[in-house]
């Protein structure tokens, strides 16, 4: 009896077991398939620290470190220093003194760019950080000077500095612009061994004005070749004269009256242009009718008029152009063709400053 009760049991404990494995299967195949949790789907938000910039990439661990999660640190000096338990980059041996927290200068997405605001900063103590090895310092090739570097650079900016030449003496430029501590002559520069203020002035290079009190009048070119100085341009009127024959050193233009050298130029009316005559844009005039010059029919000989000069009345006998080629001449009318008694005397009728004939 004894016996047939133990093998009741064990059957009964099977049997028990059995139906709990399938309660189970059938529990499971209700729920669905579990799911382990995506990377990065935690929302970090939640926890009162959002990752931000070069965080966002970061490994878990890499803050969180030995699996513990509460009482990570989360304020940038407590993680970026040397005793932290987190592995993050520390603010290195030659950094910048200064007791403002990290996110003052540095964002998340970079340590580089640093943004310093320098309210607060004493004016000239700028070198106690500016000294090269924490900061920015001088380069090689600086102007040599005591001054802070405050004197001639804004803390915006480096570039362009502005320094100030109050006290600097006059004559003295060439000790700094020399080309090397601060910008000299170009290379195409007048020659001169004046003194850079005797033409430019402090607050800009540009205009530069010369005194050409001293300078030989016929001169010009030695430093207007269009290399030194402003030359001519390239449709100026070709000529060999020098500059100060039209031009004055107060401005280029307007020019002065232009003074004809040629002893056959003839005063002309003032609505003739200087290219009525000069065609080819130089000093030699162009003649239409070339037989004729330097007289008056040299351009004018295809506006005589033969009838209007007559020579004998009857039988008529009239000038020729090249007898009257000089306009201001006397055309008398004689009796015959002897042309030895005047009928009529007639002087020179037409003028060059007339403006007609």
């Amino acid at each position: 009896m004894i016996r047939n009760f133990c093998r009741n049991e064990r059957s009964r404990a099977i049997l028990l077991a059995l139906l709990a494995s399938v309660m189970i299967a059938l529990f499971a195949l209700a729920a669905g398939p579990v799911r382990a949790q995506a990377p990065g789907s935690l929302d970090h938000l939640s926890t009162g620290f959002p990752l931000t910039g070069a965080h966002q990439v970061a490994r878990c661990e890499s803050c969180h470190t030995r699996g513990v999660f509460k009482g990570t640190p989360r304020a940038c000096a407590s993680c970026h220093t040397s005793v932290s338990r987190v592995a993050a980059v520390i603010m290195p041996t030659n950094h910048v003194p200064v007791t403002q927290p990290c996110e003052s200068c540095h964002t998340t997405a970079s340590f580089a760019g640093a943004r310093f605001s320098h309210v607060g900063i004493q004016p000239g103590t700028c070198a106690s950080c500016h000294n090269g090895r924490q900061a920015t310092g001088k380069p090689g090739g600086h102007i040599s000077t005591t001054a802070s570097c405050d004197a001639c650079h804004r803390t915006s900016s480096y570039r362009p500095a502005f320094f100030n030449h109050t006290a600097v003496v006059a004559g003295t430029c060439a000790t700094c612009h020399n080309g090397t501590s601060a910008r000299g002559k170009t290379a195409n520069h007048v020659v001169t061994t004046a003194s850079c203020d005797t033409c430019h002035r402090t607050t800009a290079w540009l205009p530069a004005t010369f005194s050409h009190t001293g300078v030989v009048a016929g001169t010009c070119a030695t430093c207007h070749n269009g290399t030194s100085a402003k030359g001519k341009p390239t449709g100026h009127f070709v000529t060999s004269r020098e500059c100060d024959a039209c031009h004055t050193t107060t401005a280029w233009l307007p020019v002065k009256p232009y003074t004809h050298l040629s002893p056959f130029y003839k005063p002309h009316n003032s609505s003739v242009t200087c290219a009525g005559c000069h065609k080819s844009n130089s000093e030699a005039a162009t003649w239409t009718f070339a037989a004729y010059k330097p007289d008056c029919a040299g351009c004018h000989a295809a506006r005589f008029v033969p009838g209007s000069h007559k020579k004998v009345d009857s039988p008529q006998i009239l000038y020729t152009v090249g007898e009257l080629k000089d306009c201001s001449g006397s055309c008398h009318t004689y009796t015959n063709s002897t042309f030895t008694t005047v009928l009529r005397a007639r002087s020179g009728q037409h003028r060059s400053t007339s403006g007609g004939f």
